[in-house]
């Protein structure tokens, strides 16, 4: 079994039907439907095992040389249950298997087709029948289960007495609950009949049908807020400025502070060192988001906060458990990257420096001259295990979960980051809401900056707490969840 995409190949299918409604009350479009398919069916192929459903699919069944003769036969009918209802939409589909029955005479005589008049009405009904099962639409699919019916194609187990006894009765005496349960029996009777049947296999008409509609009109994208995120407006941004100018200036004094209060082992300062660095570049990159504005769409402090992440996990391990040996494997990490630039460069690419400017001899007058024929060089991680599991030995497990798992998305470019960065909606119904290539800049969402001010805040504590590092002694996010609480309740009220 393959899931069934409703918007992308079934729509399609039923727009015939949908359009019945625009001429007669939805209660009753049962009947036009089932007179046209009742004179379709004395031209229905002997072959075809299962009737028509009224799918547009269907009509291109019926046999060339039977479609005259019909379309003769019952000319009265098809005007009334087709043409009238949609004709003069369909007549911009000429490849559509349905098109054969478009009274060609009776369009000459009416008004000329104009896209401008037609496609609104188009684009109306395919808007109505996009969300698949809410009212209209929920009522639509429930339409084509009366053919298997009436054909004998439909068998019933006799305990279920429930659907047995609503069926007579929709949709005018069911209850609400009661239509919604009939349309949820029909509509998973009729998605299991549509994937069982050949002619709907290759999908021809849905395919056409949105490729030509990409032709019939322009798109008209728009960048669309991720839902439950609480953007930034422009209310607001004199008040976030403030909070960030204010944050990155409490943390550059703070680090500046530190060089007065710290005690290092002089004799072996490697332990101090690396701890050191880790909490200045988790504080630096926290400063750097504050204050570059570039940074802080969706994708750029997606990036950042993947890095700001990483480091405060492998800060918060390294004080809380590391060992002199995980200390020791971290600094060899590290040059034995180093060493690996230089044999690249050295063996590879001996014109060619490194990215600051650095050639293969002086790396290698950086690592200690002799020493980094000593120097081990590890492919894997320094720690030999993955971030997932240093957290949470560091207790670090939510900052993994809620923002270094996400953001990687953003560090490597996979699809959550590109649908919601770099792409942007068309809000064109016609063209099924697809995504365009966006250069412009995603909304700036307020979590996003929290993350950073909540992860920086943990490095902090864990530096107070573990390492008695002096105390910063205010909050960092404490403003900025003011200012989201004020946001978010005045995107509800735009909302």
């Amino acid at each position: 079994m393959i899931p069934l995409q409703w918007d992308r190949d079934l729509l399609p299918e039923h727009l015939w039907i949908a359009s019945l409604a625009e001429s007669y009350p939805i209660e009753r479009i049962h009947k036009p439907f089932s007179d046209l398919l009742d004179a379709i069916d004395t031209v229905w192929p002997n072959n075809e095992l299962s009737p028509s459903l009224g799918m547009l699919t269907d009509f291109g069944l019926v046999p060339l040389e039977k479609r005259t003769e019909f379309k003769t036969k019952y000319r009265d009918l098809i005007y009334a249950t087709f043409h009238k209802p949609i004709g003069r939409l369909l007549a911009f589909f000429p490849e559509c298997p349905a098109y054969w029955l478009i009274d060609q005479e009776v369009l000459e005589e009416e008004c000329p087709l104009k896209p401008e008049t037609e496609i609104p009405i188009l684009r109306k009904l395919v808007f109505e029948l996009m969300p698949g099962k809410t009212e209209f639409p929920g009522h639509i699919r429930t339409i084509p289960f009366q053919r298997p019916l009436k054909h004998g194609k439909m068998h019933f187990s006799s305990h279920m007495t429930d659907i047995l006894d609503l069926l007579p009765k929709y949709p005018t005496e069911c209850t609400e609950d009661e239509k919604k349960h009939v349309q949820s029996f029909t509509r998973n009777a009729l998605n299991m009949t549509f994937q069982q049947l050949p002619r709907y296999q290759d999908n021809s008409w849905p395919k056409y049908f949105w490729r030509h509609c990409y032709d019939l009109v322009v798109c008209e994208p728009t960048i669309i807020p991720l839902e439950g995120s609480t953007f930034l407006v422009q209310s607001d941004l004199e008040s976030f400025e403030k909070i960030l100018a204010n944050n990155a200036d409490l943390v550059r004094k703070y680090i500046e502070n530190l060089h007065n209060h710290l005690h290092p082992d002089l004799y072996d300062p490697t332990t101090d060192e690396i701890l050191f660095g880790l909490f200045a570049r988790a504080l630096r990159l926290a400063i750097v988001i504050c204050e570059n504005p570039a940074l802080w769409s969706r994708d750029m402090a997606g990036i950042m906060l993947r890095c700001l992440a990483e480091t405060t996990i492998n800060f918060a391990f390294l004080a809380k458990c590391g060992q002199p040996s995980d200390f020791s494997a971290f600094k060899s990490y590290g040059e034995g990257q180093e060493k690996l630039l230089m044999l690249h460069l050295q063996d590879n690419y001996p014109a060619a420096v490194s990215l600051e400017g650095r050639s293969s001899k002086e790396i290698s007058s950086d690592l200690g001259g002799f020493m980094p024929e000593l120097i081990q060089i590890e492919l894997g991680s320094w720690s030999k295990t993955d971030a997932r599991e240093l957290a949470q030995k560091a207790g670090m497990q939510d900052i993994y979960r809620l923002v270094f798992s996400p953001s990687s998305a953003d560090i490597h470019g996979s699809w959550v980051s590109l649908k919601h960065s770099n792409l942007s909606y068309c809000t064109e119904p016609l063209h099924r809401f697809h995504r365009l290539p966006s250069f412009s800049e995603p909304p700036i969402y307020l979590e996003t900056i929290l993350a950073a001010f909540r992860i920086c805040e943990r490095a902090i504590e864990i530096a107070e707490t573990v390492l008695k590092y002096p105390k910063l002694g205010v909050s960092l996010s404490n403003d900025l969840i003011t200012l989201i609480s004020r946001a978010s309740a005045s995107n509800e009220e735009d909302n």
